[in-house]
């Protein structure tokens, strides 16, 4: 197993854990109901755009972008080239990039958009990081403390890359 396939292990003490979830759930009026879902063991459905922002990303170009759909390999990759969190949800077959809430400089893909203001997205528990954790819906990186977002410019960078790989790139 190369460094790539290695797991990614963060281990937090329960202190950080919940700091991390007032954080995510500070993104609502009422974080509160944010932590009675994950306590429960479900998905929370989170406000974009005021302390962060996510893009979505198309599973091809997450695929091509790191040469595998293993996810031990998609997370080394994704972990070591945008520095922050990321969700996958298989059955839409989307990945989120967590960012922070300014848009981003990059123009138009078809394999990816930005969702700020306006947009909720579902986000499990924090310790949810396998794919076979039950939801649909894991960390793929997993968010390591409050404030924990992806470079947005090596977002764009991995963005440009990807798409010149995939059909409906620009020429």
């Amino acid at each position: 197993m190369n460094s790539l396939d290695a797991p990614l292990l963060h281990p937090l003490t329960e202190a950080q854990r919940e700091a991390i979830r007032d954080w995510l759930a500070g993104s609502l009026n009422r974080p509160q109901v944010a932590k009675d879902q994950w306590a429960r063991g479900g998905v929370a459905t989170l406000a974009l755009g005021r302390r962060f922002s996510a893009v979505r990303l198309t599973e091809p170009l997450v695929y091509t972008i790191t040469e595998s759909s293993k996810p031990m390999h998609v997370t080394g990759v994704l972990a070591s080239t945008l520095l922050g969190p990321v969700l996958h949800t298989p059955s839409t077959r989307r990945f989120y990039a967590f960012t922070p809430a300014a848009p981003p400089n990059w123009g138009y893909s078809p394999h990816a958009e930005y969702l700020g203001r306006d947009y909720y997205l579902g986000v499990p528990p924090i310790e949810l990081t396998d794919p076979e954790d039950g939801l649909d819906g894991y960390w793929v990186v997993p968010v390591t403390r409050p404030g924990d977002l992806c470079d947005p410019d090596r977002l764009a960078a991995l963005l440009a890359a990807g798409s010149l790989e995939l059909p409906g790139a620009e020429s």
